[in-house]
């Protein structure tokens, strides 16, 4: 009987975030008799718990700092498991997961979760274009994102692989069917017109453009309320910005909350300020929830939104632009209806979860059959 392909899915997180949500799916989703999963990332976030209850073997690897020490822990992992594919996502992830697979035999797989390049040195770049060429595939989770990546050096000729997220509907509904959440539960009004977004607290997530928008918006719509759920580094200085422009009355920040997608029938539109994006798979289940979208002009948004279509997109950074789109749509129900089901129609269509995995186990059997001398033995 063929042994199950031993596969190390490294995260420079645990928290909320593209990387993280997609490992989730992996675990859920790959078959148990071909694949076997070990999960190593920082412990503590929320998705560590996830990861555990759908029966992966976690282990703390701190992927998120620079250290020799975490170098040798994760080659250590890969050569007492046999890994045969070292699977990475995020930049400290990369570096590790790459270098491992080049001492242990292993296989080299990096996801990119968006190219958020702002601020990256001349040397990152430099080192980014050196590990692409010695990985056995670079995926890219979106069309513009892959665009971004060969215009950056970022996409080897030959090595380079489009496998654009996915998106489970059904599992969706079935989340808020089997635990609802309720507008009071949340601080929310029985009565307002709710605009929301799921995110990570995060300078490249454009919170603060979403905040002025919908300062402005209330203008227009006193009765509007904003929700916000997730947490992150920015949270602080976000509660700040919502007082100084204020708004705080009118806006909810919910924290992280398990399966998000229960607070998406709580919205009446949702709205994505980000400055870029691999391709936003809360985006994705916005849309397979059935609803209308604002979203920024960005890689990542593009691929998603049909404009004038499941949604609109407006110039990033243009908070003005922003808040006069989505007060047009919250006054306009019928409108929204039509967005939102055209949406829904496109996730179920365009976006499903089990295209997304059935192309992640062909590249994990295309790696193993490549690097068929499999990894060195322990101790090595």
């Amino acid at each position: 009987m063929t042994q199950p392909l031993r596969v190390l899915e490294l995260l420079v997180s645990t928290g909320l975030g593209g990387g993280p949500t997609h490992v989730r799916d992996l675990v859920a989703g790959l078959p148990r008799a071909e694949f076997t999963l070990t999960v190593a990332g920082p412990a503590g976030g929320p998705h560590e718990q996830e990861f555990r209850s759908l029966g992966a073997d976690f282990v703390d690897v701190r992927a998120d700092r620079l250290s020799v020490g975490v170098l040798l822990r994760v080659i250590r992992l890969v050569r007492q498991r046999r890994i045969q594919i070292i699977h990475s996502h995020g930049k400290g992830a990369g570096l590790y997961g790459r270098i491992a697979a080049g001492l242990t035999g292993a296989a080299a797989i990096h996801t990119f979760h968006g190219i958020h390049y702002e601020g990256y040195s001349r040397l990152y770049l430099v080192a980014e274009r050196c590990l692409a060429r010695h990985s056995h595939a670079v995926v890219h989770v979106s069309e513009s994102q892959a665009h971004e990546a060969r215009a950056l050096g970022l996409a080897p000729e030959g090595r380079s692989r489009l496998i654009v997220n996915g998106t489970d509907v059904a599992r969706g509904r079935a989340s808020v069917e089997r635990a609802p959440l309720s507008r009071a539960a949340l601080g929310l009004e029985a009565d307002a017109l709710v605009l929301g977004t799921v995110a990570r607290f995060d300078p490249v997530k454009g919170l603060d453009v979403l905040l002025r928008a919908f300062a402005r918006l209330l203008r227009r719509l006193p009765r509007a309320q904003l929700l916000v759920v997730g947490d992150g580094p920015e949270g602080e200085r976000l509660r700040r910005l919502s007082q100084s422009l204020g708004v705080q009355a009118r806006v909810v920040f919910a924290g992280f909350i398990p399966e998000a997608v229960r607070c998406l029938p709580l919205m009446d539109l949702y709205v994505s300020a980000s400055r870029r994006e691999g391709l936003p798979l809360a985006l994705l289940e916005a849309m397979g929830c059935g609803l209308a979208v604002v979203a920024t002009r960005a890689p990542g948004h593009v691929d998603v939104v049909e404009d004038g279509v499941t949604g609109v997109l407006v110039p990033p950074a243009d908070f003005e632009r922003m808040a006069d789109v989505a007060a047009d749509l919250l006054a306009d129900p019928a409108r929204r209806l039509a967005m939102g089901e055209a949406g829904r129609r496109r996730a179920e269509a365009r976006f499903a979860l089990s295209r997304m995995l059935t192309e992640v186990a062909d590249l994990y059997r295309g790696a193993a059959s490549f690097h068929s001398r499999g990894p060195h033995p322990p101790g090595v």
